[in-house]
């Protein structure tokens, strides 16, 4: 509800308590003069009467308003983030007027309220026998409100296999819309009683695992690569947390996990759809087809698939940063460089450690975190084709972030003494690098607010134009 229409509520539930007293005094001794003058007997009897109803029904009223405002509307959502259920207030309504009729009932017709209370006692169980199904799925509901194992909106499973949206939880039932767009009732009994799996808690991310076989002839890295290019190709997979692949069992054929999480649970077949298009494409380009049968017999091995991973020019070549460079200056950059395999959560570089090369993410992610205020905190996510640690190759300075492998990562590290030779003849490449450290610098800064010196470098531009003189210096002192 918008604040200001609430805020407006609230005044005109204060004035209308402010009101209400000297309205009612007004209007009884109005009614009493109005009754003096007609000397009817036995009027002002009734007419009073219907005043104290109307004056018991007026407080229950405001009362009823008042808690509906100021606790279920205000106080309940801001301290469970969650609206009222409508069956707790539902319930506290029925006490409140229930308590009012004993009042009036008591002293218009005064009534013995013990005998009163003795006598809905007995009435009260009488129905409860005759009524226990429904009370119990009252109870139920009202508890299931109160500890919210689910929500409407929640995608939920029973132990005896019920599936679907809740839709709606009344006083008697829990409805539940399924795949196929009809409606489960489930009894609030029941449902309280009964094992649930809620896909929606504790947050709406959905984790899946799946396995294939691929034959054992074809390089566990190979198959490593493409799995995890194929879930962090697809729309519909998460980044974070990173998918992850796994070599589960190594007989024959070979099986492959993937683990990979999804928006929400109903994203789960499109997304697996997506998943597994992506896979069937990955091994198609790379001439390999999953294992047909369970168990990979020798005897009937056809000829093996040629395929293979992905050479250093290849990788380099899909860098950004390296498309000034032509095919040769790509070749002789690669000479003497060999893909190093880092495990998931596995350091890289450390913030502060000395280091003069960058590296290229050839699979996988990479995640950079710096100490800000004592805490390490995440400020970028780099993947497949991309770089990190040029700063320190380019500039000598410390490491500026540390980098840990969110998945199983395949890096090709560029020493400096590689890659001098290659700057020192491509003015463009230079450029580009200090672009690019600049952002990222930028980037970094701005999410630590402390710019560095940003009377002097605080535009990008200046920023680049800063690191290019740097880098241009430090190749020259050391070359």
């Amino acid at each position: 509800m918008p604040q200001p229409r609430r805020r407006r509520r609230k005044l005109l539930w204060l004035l209308g308590v402010v009101l209400l007293p000297p309205l009612l005094l007004a209007a009884d001794a109005l009614t009493a003069r109005l009754v003096q003058a007609a000397a009817i007997d036995g009027v002002a009897r009734y007419l009073g009467w219907v005043a104290t109803v109307l004056l018991y029904a007026a407080v229950a009223f405001f009362i009823d308003r008042g808690l509906r405002i100021f606790v279920w509307e205000d106080a309940y959502t801001r301290l469970t983030g969650n609206a009222a259920p409508g069956v707790i207030q539902g319930a506290a309504s029925a006490v409140i007027y229930s308590i009012t009729l004993l009042v009036v009932l008591s002293d218009i017709l005064k009534l013995d309220t013990g005998a009163v209370l003795i006598s809905t006692g007995v009435v009260a169980g009488v129905l409860g026998v005759a009524m226990q199904n429904t009370i119990g799925d009252l109870f139920s509901g009202v508890a299931i409100s109160i500890d919210q194992p689910y929500r409407i909106g929640d995608w939920v499973e029973f132990e005896d296999g019920t599936l679907g949206e809740v839709v709606d939880i009344t006083w008697r039932s829990t409805r539940v819309r399924s795949w196929n767009a009809s409606l489960y009732v489930v009894p609030n009994k029941k449902a309280a009683t009964a094992t649930v799996h809620n896909y929606h808690r504790p947050t709406k991310t959905y984790a899946h695992w799946l396995e294939l076989a691929v034959s054992c002839d074809i390089s566990p890295l190979l198959v490593r690569e493409l799995l995890l290019k194929a879930a962090l190709g697809c729309r519909r997979v998460l980044r974070n947390p990173a998918p992850l692949v796994y070599l589960c069992d190594p007989g024959r054929p070979y099986r492959y996990m993937v683990f990979v999480h999804f928006p929400d649970y109903p994203w789960r077949y499109a997304a697996l759809d997506e998943l597994f298009l992506a896979i069937h494409a990955q091994f198609q380009g790379a001439g390999i087809a999953p294992a047909a049968v369970t168990y990979q017999i020798d005897a009937r091995r056809a000829e093996a698939p040629v395929a293979s991973l992905p050479s250093v020019p290849e990788v380099l070549r899909n860098v950004a940063v390296f498309t000034p460079l032509s095919d040769e200056e790509i070749a002789t950059l690669a000479e003497g460089l060999t893909p190093r395999e880092v495990g998931v959560g596995e350091g890289i570089v450390e913030q502060g450690d000395a280091g003069e090369s960058m590296f290229v993410i050839a699979t996988g992610i990479v995640v950079l975190s710096r100490r800000i205020d004592g805490e390490m905190k995440e400020i970028e996510r780099l993947g497949i084709g991309q770089c990190f640690g040029e700063m320190s190759m380019l500039t000598g300075e410390p490491r500026y972030s540390t980098a840990k492998a969110a998945t199983n990562v395949r890096l090709i590290e560029i020493p400096k003494a590689e890659f001098a030779p290659i700057l020192a003849a491509n003015a463009q490449l230079n450029e580009r690098l200090a672009e690019i450290a600049a952002a990222r610098r930028a980037h970094s800064e701005a999410l630590a607010r402390a710019l560095a010196e940003p009377t002097q470098r605080g535009m990008l531009s200046t920023e680049a134009e800063w690191l290019k003189q740097l880098i241009g210096n430090f190749f020259a002192q050391r070359h």
